[in-house]
């Protein structure tokens, strides 16, 4: 913080911070194309499996008791035998009765099948519940399955992880996540989170160094119990986890499978406080975990450290020190110098990246323009918080885990126009009015702060279209 406040006041200082952030800027730009040209070196001796034995995983807090039910009723409804797989659902810290008394009570009408864990106090959000989930999985399980509260999967999701570990003799694998009613509502969101998998985890999957992100993930119990367990030190207790699998010599895999879906976050608000913790914590992981990744200390092959690299900082943004810097120096009468330039180029470079991510995907994956340009509008509209999340992941302020709200009550009457947006608008417009810039760079930046706010109200109406659609589906499926 004291080295923005000194930045400010000396544009030479500012000067070269803008220019470091631009440089940065530039390798993530280019990280990302040279990773997918990098040749595949797969293991060709690959680790035999035997038929393996699941210990089901869902870690719950809060969550609402339908949701979670609904869940466990489709682990029930495998298809993979009974006497392989257990369920152990590790409900944490939820001090209403209400909300997880109707799920033991939906437990223990089974008894053989699935394991009830209720705990008070416990430390380090879903990985301290994982952990101790960990603790209760019987010894003759073989392989850890983490299912989020509000997934529902395939009757054959087992069936396909047996086959997805056999085929590549992997250590562990990731599926995709994926949305329930998204084809007609909110097409542009779910577009826009895919985006993770259909290009830094395919990337990744190439050099056997996939970064598990929460659900969905299958992971062998020796490499886990090897790894350490999980870890409440970072926000994303999922990725930090995949690094340190991956730094231990375990390799991980992307399955390009869909075999669950889950629930989108409800408002806009729920989806800036997600996209928030990943970004953060992807910066707590790279930060806890840089010596390894990024020096020889680490056990990885240059492939490898690229493509975590990229995966850590798929969702960074770094363009809030030079917003700041730029609006310092244009109110305080600096328009015209050198530094206002370059922290005007980062802030469209900013857009530059998000534009060409997302497009990219469109093109590559054949998706309607429509659906395509919402993608990117939700991507614009999270750009803030995504800043906001990389600046204070720098400076090390304290990060909390925030579990998404699955009710909808939080987006019921919510201003979709966050403080951050209007702030940023209203920066851009002033400074627009005030200062008339004839720099055609700083101009440019000045049009792309105006951009999140009208982003964030077009996201929003998508995720009011979604809340609507799955309202409606639970009325028509309750009695």
């Amino acid at each position: 913080m004291s080295a923005l406040l000194l930045a400010a006041v000396f544009p030479t200082v500012g000067l070269i911070v803008c220019s470091a952030i631009l440089l940065i800027q530039i390798a993530l730009l280019v990280l990302r194309p040279i990773i997918a040209f990098m040749p595949a070196r797969m293991t060709t001796n690959l680790r035999r499996i035997e038929k393996p034995h699941f210990s089901v995983h869902v870690a719950t807090h809060a969550e609402p008791p339908h949701l979670v039910i609904r869940t466990l009723q489709a682990l029930l409804d495998q298809d993979w035998p009974e006497r392989d797989y257990e369920i152990i659902v590790m409900d944490n810290n939820t001090e209403d009765p209400s909300l997880w008394m109707p799920v033991k009570e939906f437990c223990d009408a089974w008894p053989y099948r699935i394991t009830f864990l209720h705990q008070t106090g416990v430390e380090g959000a879903k990985a301290g519940a994982l952990n101790i989930a960990l603790e209760h999985t019987d010894p003759e399980a073989t392989h850890i399955v983490t299912v989020d509260a509000d997934y529902v999967v395939n009757p054959d999701f087992l069936t396909r992880a047996s086959r997805a570990l056999q085929r590549t003799g992997a250590d562990f694998v990731q599926f995709p996540q994926s949305y329930i009613a998204t084809t007609t509502a909110a097409p542009g969101v779910d577009a826009e989170l895919d985006e993770y998998f259909r290009t830094n985890a395919a990337v990744a999957d190439e050099a056997e160094a996939v970064l598990l992100t929460g659900t969905l993930c299958v992971i062998s119990k020796p490499a886990l119990v090897a790894a350490g367990g999980w870890s409440g030190s970072t926000t994303t207790e999922d990725a930090e986890l995949g690094v340190r699998l991956c730094n231990a010599g375990f390799s991980g895999r992307f399955i390009n499978q869909v075999v669950g879906r889950g629930l989108l976050p409800l408002s806009l608000n729920d989806l800036e406080k997600q996209r928030y913790r990943w970004c953060s914590g992807n910066f707590q992981t790279l930060l806890r975990h840089g010596a390894s990744i990024l020096t020889a200390s680490g056990a990885f092959t240059l492939h490898k450290r690229l493509v975590i690299l990229s995966q850590l900082t798929a969702w960074f943004n770094l363009a809030l020190i030079p917003f700041v810097l730029l609006t310092v120096w244009m109110l305080t009468g600096r328009q015209d110098t050198a530094a206002v330039t370059i922290a005007a180029a980062a802030i469209v470079l900013s857009l530059c990246d998000i534009t060409v991510r997302v497009v990219a995907r469109g093109w590559r994956d054949r998706l309607a323009l429509p659906v395509v340009l919402q993608a990117l509008a939700c991507r614009i509209a999270l750009a803030p918080q995504s800043a906001k999340a990389t600046f204070d992941g720098l400076i090390g302020s304290g990060l909390n885990f925030v579990v998404t709200d699955k009710s909808g009550a939080e987006g019921k009457g919510c201003c979709p126009l966050s403080l951050g947006h209007l702030l940023i608008f209203l920066s851009a417009v002033v400074m627009l009015v005030t200062v008339q810039p004839a720099n055609p760079v700083i101009l440019a930046a000045l049009l792309v702060l105006m951009l999140p706010l009208l982003a964030a109200s077009l996201t929003d109406q998508s995720l009011r279209n979604y809340r609507e659609t799955i309202a409606l589906q639970k009325t028509e499926v309750s009695p």
